[in-house]
């Protein structure tokens, strides 16, 4: 007997058809921060005024790890216009989790602010205005997944605190790891050798790392839900 879904997946598909369960607001609010994004890069915004969204590919990648593990705390350093935040939001509501996303630009918190609260996601979205090494401190071994896409230059220095705040069987995932491959050599190095992590770089969007917290001296993968 097969056996019963658990309740954020019932959410996902029903018997009939497949279900995008992103409700219609939030993807009003994507669409128009990934028509930002587009007219941006043509337009000569300059590059620190620019929305800098990932792609909608890595936004539905993100959403998808996020609702297979089963993600409940779940990190995000480098918010940005919000637009990652609500892939991540989406795939909180469904499985009863929460979002914190840190960022110290005040426009861009002023703009993810706004996106949230149009997305109506602030019930599952905590904005921070904090250095992501700091927030991450508090995690200590508890956050199921993090997303990392700060400044390339930063990438590295937040490898270990990162680690720290990921739970064992606890997912990584960084961005732009094809796209910007020279300014993230070290990290990329750092990160696929890293004594406690394993993981992988995936080909969608600018290029994703993937990387699983492994149980090492924790004794042993912590038992499905």
């Amino acid at each position: 007997m097969r056996a019963a879904a658990q309740p954020w997946t019932a959410r996902i598909q029903t018997a009939e058809a497949p279900v995008d369960p992103i409700p219609p607001q939030v993807q009003a609010v994507m669409s128009a921060l990934e028509a930002r994004d587009a007219a941006d890069r043509l337009d000569g915004t300059p590059r620190w005024d620019r929305v800098r969204a990932v792609t909608a590919e890595t936004g539905r990648f993100l959403y998808t790890l996020a609702l297979a593990t089963g993600a409940r705390t779940i990190v995000e350093c480098g918010t940005s216009s919000g637009y990652s935040a609500l892939w991540l939001a989406a795939a909180a509501r469904a499985t009863g989790g929460r979002v914190v996303t840190f960022e110290i630009d005040e426009r861009k918190l002023r703009l993810a602010a706004s996106s949230f609260a149009e997305a109506d996601v602030t019930d599952v979205v905590e904005l921070r205005a904090q250095d992501a090494a700091e927030g991450l401190a508090a995690f200590d071994g508890s956050a199921d997944l993090v997303f990392l896409d700060v400044e390339k230059n930063l990438y590295a220095s937040l490898l270990e605190p990162i680690a720290d705040a990921l739970r064992p069987g606890g997912l990584l995932v960084a961005d732009n790891l094809i796209s910007h491959e020279a300014d993230l050599v070290v990290f990329r190095e750092a990160a696929l050798t890293h004594p406690r992590l394993t993981g992988l770089i995936v080909p969608i969007g600018c290029g994703e790392l993937v990387a699983v917290k492994t149980p090492v001296a924790t004794g042993g993968w912590p038992a499905s839900s």
